[in-house]
């Protein structure tokens, strides 16, 4: 996309700073290459991981990958899929016991807790040739939330910048009693509403709601400084990053009454605190749904949750560094092909064959483009999971979807804001036990809090009182003397 493309002034100037921060240099990176040619016995196959269930057409994106891959690049990639259950757990695994990989799919948490721990390969040295076009075209802010210490460990998904929190509606019902779903941003404010489903419509569950709770912070102009079973959080406009408690907000009081009035009013599904967001039951009716996602997504929430769904944008357009690194491709450090997982990565991002392989599959097979140049599906022996796998701007659109999204994800990331803590990382590694106590107290309330099953007025008190016990004013002591030295030296 012409629109990201920096001058080599521009990238010549950043990447200098990177490589000046202590990581690999231009010498390092050739001591890795092992290049393929048409005399080498066999050619190098990569063996790539990611999350989500193996599809029945699996196989068959990885034949026709590799035949892409091969013709294009001189390589071959085992194209891997783990259920959505199982990826966090094996991929630790696979880090302790020496598992033979090369890529795999990586997220906030274990993107950074692996660059830290020297698991992820620093990729910095790359950016300045087999990546330099994916360098190019993932937007600068993506760059800014990956770096770790000055370098580069994962390529993150050039997506939209910030992840907005939705209330999702379902269509049937707004239209029966022509809703303005614009005049309600607020949990509060949707009490009329909710009552006359409850009322009128048996059927319907009023206000759906899980124990993955979503990011409820966000609904009040909070981000979270580190994990989120951590309940430390700054205001996203307040340029000083004053680290809080959570559950000590004035907004967090309010939000827990609210939830809870909702829950003992019959409006919330009595088992929120024990479903997921993967327990869908069929038949069930939801009228109102919280979800997070990018602009234009009432296409895919509603193929998602199976029904005609209206989106309504109740959060901020704040970039932060969970927004940033809600998918990230990285690479082994002990992988034995580095130059070739590389060139992948950049393919993954710049090849616009590679990457609609990749995201919709066996053109003819899986789906076919219909007279507007748009992917319709011919069944559902494939799907790739969209956020794990690189550049969204040279994917196809789907038959339904605005032609014209990825300029609207353009102009969407091009006024998005910068968190104030955008590209910090934490370290709390020297804290282990506090934060292993907060999380599980946290654990121990937080599902019950957040669905409204239990009175704040309660277990509120209780809560604050254990994570007190626990070590959280520690937390949040270590975590703000390391932000104000982060923003200090960011200012020199």
């Amino acid at each position: 996309m012409r629109r990201y493309r920096r001058s080599s002034v521009i990238l010549s100037a950043a990447m200098a700073v990177l490589l000046a921060a202590g990581c690999a240099g231009e010498e390092e990176q050739d001591e890795y290459v092992a290049e393929y040619t048409s005399d080498s016995e066999e050619p190098v196959k990569l063996v790539y991981y990611t999350i989500g269930e193996p599809d029945a057409g699996l196989k068959q994106v990885e034949e026709a990958l590799n035949e892409l891959l091969l013709q294009r690049y001189g390589f071959t990639v085992s194209y891997n899929k783990i259920g959505w259950n199982d990826y966090e757990a094996k991929l630790a695994s696979f880090f302790s016991t020496d598992r033979n990989f090369d890529i795999a799919f990586a997220w906030t948490e274990n993107y950074l807790e692996n660059a830290l721990a020297g698991n992820w390969l620093d990729l910095t040295p790359y950016m300045e040739g087999s990546c330099a076009d994916t360098w190019a075209a993932v937007n600068s802010k993506f760059w800014k939330g990956a770096t770790v210490n000055g370098c580069i460990y994962g390529i993150p998904t050039n997506k939209e910048l910030a992840v907005l929190m939705y209330l999702l509606y379902d269509r049937e019902l707004v239209e029966k009693y022509d809703i303005d779903v614009t005049k309600y941003l607020t949990l509060e404010s949707l009490e009329p509403l909710l009552r006359t489903v409850f009322s009128q419509e048996p059927e319907y569950i009023p206000f759906f709601l899980s124990n993955s709770h979503v990011n409820l912070a966000s609904m009040g102009g909070y981000e979270y400084v580190t994990y989120t079973d951590i309940p430390l959080v700054i205001r996203t406009d307040d340029a000083s990053a004053e680290v809080v408690n959570l559950f000590e907000t004035e907004y967090c009081e309010h939000l827990l009454n609210t939830l809870h009035r909702y829950y003992t009013a019959g409006y919330i599904n009595e088992d929120a605190s024990m479903r997921t967001a993967f327990s869908r039951f069929k038949g069930e009716k939801v009228f109102l749904r919280l979800a997070s996602g990018g602009p234009e997504s009432e296409v895919s929430f509603s193929s998602s949750f199976d029904y005609s769904i209206v989106a309504q944008q109740v959060s901020d357009l704040v970039v932060t560094s969970e927004s940033a690194l809600g998918g990230v491709m990285a690479v082994n450090a002990r992988t034995e092909h580095p130059k070739e997982c590389a060139v992948f990565l950049n393919a993954v991002n710049t090849d616009p064959d590679v990457r609609n392989l990749l995201n919709y599959g066996v053109e003819g097979l899986h789906y076919i483009l219909n007279e507007d140049g748009q992917v319709k599906y011919l069944n559902n022996d494939y799907r790739g999971v969209a956020y794990t796998q690189g550049n969204w701007f040279i994917l196809k659109t789907v038959a339904g979807e605005n032609p014209d999204k990825w300029e609207l994800y353009q102009e969407f990331n091009d006024i998005a804001i910068e968190s104030p803590i955008l590209g910090f990382i934490p370290d709390l590694s020297g804290f282990s036990t506090e934060c292993d106590n907060v999380s599980q107290v946290c654990g121990k309330y937080e599902n019950a809090l957040m669905t409204g099953t239990v009175d704040p007025k309660e277990f509120l008190p209780r809560l604050q009182d254990e994570l007190e016990q626990a070590g959280i004013g520690i937390l949040q002591q270590e975590l703000q003397r390391q932000i104000d030295v982060w923003m200090a030296f960011r200012g020199q």
